[in-house]
């Protein structure tokens, strides 16, 4: 539970710096998922710079971010010859970059890194699983931001997007117990129920509370 704090408190600090300003730093960002979405963005109280359709090639668009919930994904790019990853480039301060990092659970939790590619003389980076988990799939929810975000790409033919809106979703259910970390196989049986239960316990607090509530990000004008 310590280190779910220290994230609050980190996520915190980057909101406080935030209220001073943009600065000067802009750095360039490829979303493909949630964050195609402007309702998202305003949320979570980021206003890009700029914001243009961007493909991303030799990429594919994968399913394989394990979800907090049994059976559920959200995206990740993987590199894949041949394939494309349509989404949206924006340009983003140094700052709000940072508070996404905490959005996107990088820091210290790392459930997601951020990768950094070279195309088309652009120096970009996106998020990208560390836990790429096969059998997975979105819930509804979450694919409809992706396939709203694809339907003024200009690179996103209809048989692209038709592919996309028809892959299958699973609605969120029971939650993962190894969702922020996994139990020694090697543990006798009473530890292992022990520490589930635990993990399971500090997952709800993570998600409804520390992750949920900022004492800061109210007072960030977009």
């Amino acid at each position: 539970m310590i280190r779910f704090l220290a994230w609050r408190l980190l996520f915190e600090v980057c909101n406080i710096k935030r209220l001073f300003g943009p600065g000067t730093e802009q750095v360039q960002y490829l979303a493909f998922g949630a964050n195609l979405s402007d309702a998202v963005m305003q949320q979570r109280r980021i206003t890009p710079f700029a914001a243009i359709p961007f493909t991303l090639r030799d990429h594919g668009l994968r399913f394989d971010h394990p979800a907090p919930w049994v059976g559920c994904g959200y995206a990740s790019a993987e590199y894949a010859p041949g394939e494309s990853v349509h989404g949206v480039l924006y340009t983003l301060s140094g700052r709000d970059a940072a508070r996404m990092d905490f959005y996107e659970v990088v820091p210290i939790v790392r459930r997601y890194r951020r990768t950094f590619v070279e195309q088309d003389g652009e120096t970009l980076y996106f998020y990208q699983t560390n836990r790429s988990t096969a059998n997975l799939s979105p819930t509804a929810e979450y694919l409809g931001y992706i396939t709203a975000g694809l339907e003024t790409h200009p690179d996103a033919s209809a048989e692209y997007r038709e592919t996309i809106a028809s892959i299958s979703t699973r609605e969120p259910g029971k939650f993962v117990s190894s969702y922020l970390s996994n139990s020694p196989e090697n543990q006798p049986p009473w530890l292992r129920f022990t520490n589930e239960k635990y993990q399971l316990l500090t997952l709800k607090v993570f998600l409804m509370v520390i992750y949920r509530y900022s004492l800061t990000a109210r007072f960030i004008r977009i």
